[in-house]
Order: structure tokens, then sequence, then C-alpha cells
């Protein structure tokens, strides 16, 4: 029989539960009862509960920037990132959005993830930070300086970048958490982001590709 990795556990089974009870609604004692371990055991992987919550956080990233790169999405600053989407087809774009909803959806870590980071933001300010910075103001600030460097280049007609990054991403954003409620209709969900794509497209692109 293959040996756990008691450190995966022990992240996995607080990720289950920050998801359901919030990171302050859940004490070392519940994860280690859930890992199947003493609690002192525990603390020979992580010093604290803060500290399995700031290894998720590290976790989450490191599995986001795999996927980025497995789907080929454009890295660096906007600048950089704006010249290779711009040589992206249609297609290519929706693809990657799909990409991206279904990871935040469906990825049993990234949306357990966002499920934690949404009930923790009003009482700790730490997740506050993080889910801000991932999922709102983060998301927010990079399509802003992307749009801003396609009018630039002359990519996307004339218009303020910031309402166009929030018309771009507000829909996403509401479709998650609506689909959150409705597992089942994953394909609905998918054939609403890719309309939001093609509509978005036809509206600010100037040019077709």
């Amino acid at each position: 029989m293959e040996k756990r990795n008691t450190k995966e556990v022990i992240l996995q089974e607080s990720l289950n539960l920050f998801s359901i009870h919030g990171f302050e609604g859940v004490s070392v004692r519940d994860i280690a009862k859930a890992v199947g371990i003493k609690e002192s055991s525990l603390y020979k992987h992580y010093q604290n509960k803060q500290a399995i919550f700031d290894s998720i956080i590290s976790e989450m990233m490191i599995r986001y920037d795999n996927l980025s790169h497995n789907m080929g999405i454009p890295q660096g600053e906007s600048s950089e990132a704006a010249k290779q989407y711009n040589n992206i087809s249609e297609d290519a774009l929706i693809q990657m959005s799909q990409g991206l909803f279904h990871f935040f959806l469906k990825d049993e870590y990234a949306s357990k993830f966002r499920r934690m980071l949404t009930i923790e933001q009003f009482r700790n300010p730490a997740a506050s930070r993080t889910y801000t910075q991932i999922f709102i103001d983060g998301a927010l600030d990079f399509q802003c300086s992307l749009f801003a460097e396609f009018i630039t280049l002359g990519t996307f007609l004339e218009g303020d970048p910031y309402t166009m990054a929030l018309q771009f991403y507000a829909p996403i954003f509401l479709l998650l958490n609506k689909y959150d409620h409705h597992p089942e209709k994953e394909e609905e969900a998918i054939e609403h982001v890719t309309q939001h794509v093609k509509q978005f497209n036809k509206i600010y692109h100037s040019r077709g590709k």
C-alpha cells in the first residue's frame, strides 16, 4: 500500500473544512480529527493553523501558474502579454476563457479555495486581502492594463480600459457565483462564457482576426 503524504492530506482536509466553515470556524483539533491523527502530530508538519492557511494559498498559486502555462496563457507584464494576446484568434481566446472558468468552477482545489476566501473575507483581514487581490482588484487591474495596451496597439477601439475590464470580468465573476449552486449545469455555464467573450470581442475589437 502506498504511504500517504500526511502534510498534503492535512492541507487538503483543512481546505475542505475551511471551504465549509471558514478559517475561524475550524480548529486545529478539527483538522487533526479529519486527517485521522493526533493534534500534537499535526504540529510536526505545520506550526499553527495560519501556517496551513498560508500553505493553501501558496499551493493555489502554484496550481494556477501550472494551469496558465499548460493552457498557453500569455505571461509577464501587461505590455508583453498584450503583444502575445494580439496574435491569438478568437477561438483560442474562447478556449482560454472556458478553461479558466472551468478551473475555478469545477476543479476540486480551486473551487474550494474560492469558497473558503468568499466565506472568510469578512472575518479575516488576510483572507480579505487575498480574495480582493485574486478575484477583484488583481483581475481588474491586469485586464485594465491589458485593454489599455490593446487600445494603444489599435486592436481595440478607443474607450476607457477600466470600464472595459469591468464589462469583461463582471459577467464571468457573476456566472461563477451563479453556477456554484448548479454544478449540474456546467455546459450551460460554459456556453454563457463563450457567448459573452464573442459579444465582448464584437463590441471592442477594431478588426477581424
